[in-house]
């Protein structure tokens, strides 16, 4: 006796087809979230890395300072190895040692340099000489973007922070090659929040 072969009916086709539609959203689904997460991860990561390597830049440049003043470039008049002031601009300038010269050129190793905001932008300046013409630009370096707030504190020998250097009622000559024994910077990143680093300061006059 020969059986009828049964196929699959309609509606039995339609719920398989329906069962592996929502299979197959709920797995679209999960690897998209696990893509977004990835790229959240990477974005964060990446973030981690600039920060990480900015602050290692100020580490170098402020652990290095050194007690060399320099001349004005407009009035030739001596200018202090550190200067910062919130209302100056650049509000911090100063000079540190230890410019790498790998190519041996007739230069010295120290390096007058400087840091600022520029429309939510934390950035380096640097000069290639110390003395600088007033004519001679610094060459830009951007560290850091969304950056709401940059400051710069200095304790001095009594162990008392300074908000800026040379401190307040004091004579600015006596401070043309006088360091801060640390320096404390305090970075504001709109995503982050604030961001404090002290740095011991190697050289002393």
């Amino acid at each position: 006796m020969k059986h009828a072969i049964r196929g699959f009916t309609l509606v039995e086709l339609l719920v398989a087809v329906a069962i592996f539609a929502v299979i197959a959203a709920m797995a679209y689904g999960g690897l998209d979230s696990v893509i977004r997460q990835r790229e959240r991860t990477s974005d964060v990561m990446n973030r981690l890395r600039i920060v990480q390597q900015a602050f290692e830049i100020m580490a170098n440049d402020f652990g290095q300072l050194e007690p060399r003043p320099v001349r004005d470039p407009l009035s030739q008049t001596p200018l202090a190895a550190l200067i910062s002031a919130p209302q100056n601009t650049p509000p911090v300038t100063f000079t540190r040692g230890g410019w790498s010269n790998p190519l041996a050129d007739v230069r010295s190793t120290e390096q007058r340099v400087a840091y600022e905001l520029d429309n939510d932008k934390l950035v380096r300046l640097s000069w290639p000489e110390l003395d600088n013409p007033a004519q001679t630009p610094p060459t830009k370096q951007y560290l850091l973007t969304e950056v709401s707030e940059f400051d710069v504190s200095f304790m001095d020998n009594n162990g008392q922070w300074q908000p800026q250097w040379p401190p307040l009622n004091t004579d600015a000559s006596a401070y043309l090659a006088q360091l801060p024994k640390a320096v404390e910077i305090d970075v504001t990143l709109k995503d982050w929040g604030r961001i404090t680093r002290i740095i011991e300061v190697a050289s002393q006059p």
